[in-house]
């Protein structure tokens, strides 16, 4: 993993644990809503994991926001735009298709 992927997640992980603080939800219960160990939970907002993007949009849904509110946009200096471009395409294309479930009701 290079410092642009670990940056990148780092700042996944500030997200989730923003949005986890905000709800009050401890880890354990997080945990519990998504499916995920509290383990999991500790390494996603540390950025030494990575969620897929269907437990990105598990964990948005367990914290009432949008998925695309855990990632960093395109458009930020130090995260998503220095992505190798394979990358930034799957950040895109997550972001569009969690948008997409939002707007239809799905999440």
């Amino acid at each position: 993993m290079d410092d642009v992927e670990r940056d990148f997640n780092a700042e996944i992980g500030r997200r989730v644990r923003a949005a986890r603080v905000q709800t009050k939800l401890t880890q354990e219960l997080l945990a519990r809503k998504t499916g995920l160990t509290r383990g999991s939970i500790t390494n996603i907002e540390s950025g030494t994991q990575a969620p897929p993007p269907y437990r990105l949009v598990r964990l948005a849904s367990a914290l009432g926001v949008k998925p695309a509110e855990l990632l960093p946009g395109l458009d930020e200096p130090g995260h998503a735009a220095e992505l190798p471009e394979y990358l930034a395409d799957t950040v895109a294309s997550l972001a569009s298709a969690a948008d997409r479930r939002v707007r239809d009701g799905q999440v």
